[in-house]
C-alpha cells in the first residue's frame, strides 16, 4: 500500500506534462513606434516616441525655463522600480531621465555642476 501511495503522485506528475498545450499562434508584433504627447507644467511639451519593443524612446522635448526648443533626446531603457523610465546619460555635463506611469511623467534633467530640474507632465 505504501509503495502505491508514493506512485500515484508521480502518476498524477507524469500525466500533467503528457498534456498536450493548446497550440496557437502568436500574436503580430507592431513595428511601429508608440508616439504620446505630453503637457509639462512651466509651459513644457515632450513628445516621446517608444520603439515597438520598449528599448528606445526618442523625445522632442520643449521646456522653456532651462531653454529647450524642440531639443531631440534619445533615450535608452533603465531599470525602474514601477512603470517605464528612460535615461540619455551619454554627456556627462547633462543627464535626462524620463520616467513614466499610467498617463503621468516625470523629466528630469542634471547638469555637471549639480543643478536638477525636475517637471511633471500629463498626458
Amino acid at each position: 500500500m505504501k509503495k502505491l501511495l508514493a506512485v500515484v503522485p508521480f502518476a498524477v506528475l507524469l500525466a500533467a506534462c503528457a498534456t498536450s498545450a493548446p497550440t496557437t499562434t502568436a500574436p503580430t508584433i507592431n513595428s511601429q513606434p508608440v508616439v504620446q504627447s505630453f503637457t509639462c507644467e512651466d509651459n513644457g511639451q515632450i513628445t516621446a516616441a517608444y520603439t515597438a519593443n520598449g528599448q528606445v524612446a526618442n523625445l522632442s522635448v520643449t521646456l522653456p525655463k532651462v531653454g529647450l526648443d524642440s531639443a531631440k533626446v534619445s533615450m535608452k531603457q533603465a531599470v525602474s522600480g514601477s512603470g517605464a523610465r528612460y535615461i540619455n546619460d551619454v554627456n556627462p555635463q547633462t543627464t535626462y531621465d524620463w520616467h513614466t506611469k499610467a498617463d503621468y511623467g516625470i523629466m528630469t534633467i542634471k547638469t555637471g555642476n549639480g543643478q536638477e530640474y525636475q517637471v511633471n507632465c500629463q498626458l
